[in-house]
């Protein structure tokens, strides 16, 4: 039976956004992987296409929980609570997201040899999910 979210897939962060996700981890076959949108030169934009690297545990723990902060962020600035200039991460967070992101640019990276490239059709929301078409 096919149903509409056959092959979607978690999105877990989007860290970089312009006119859609470029950057985050999002499960590619049930697996957390970093992704990246590939920036197309001659067009001068950004492709549909994506390099995906697989992630272990421990650097999908840190993402959540980086990205937990800058949700925590996001609401206390919608309410008005806090200004754009503590932006990404509360005053109170900040040590932890420096810590965090010190760790992360060390694992969230694309290894060009083991990486896939695949085409990726977001469905944003609460819960945004994606489905990838592997390329070859």
């Amino acid at each position: 039976m096919h149903t509409e979210s056959q092959g979607l897939e978690t999105v877990y962060t989007i860290t970089d956004w312009y006119d859609g996700a470029r950057i985050g981890v999002a499960d590619f076959r049930g697996q957390p992987h970093y992704y990246e949108c590939i920036w197309d030169e001659a067009a001068y934009n950004w492709s549909d296409t994506y390099l995906l690297s697989l992630i272990d545990t421990e650097t999908l723990q840190f993402a959540l929980e980086d990205w937990s902060m800058w949700l925590r962020w996001k609401a206390a600035f919608d309410k008005g609570e806090t200004t754009q200039e503590t932006h990404p991460v509360l005053p109170e967070d900040r040590l932890r997201h420096a810590e965090i992101e010190q760790a992360l640019a060390e694992k969230l990276v694309i290894d060009p040899v083991k990486s896939l490239k695949a085409v990726a059709e977001f469905h944003y929301g609460e819960n945004s999910l994606v489905r990838w078409s592997l390329l070859t």
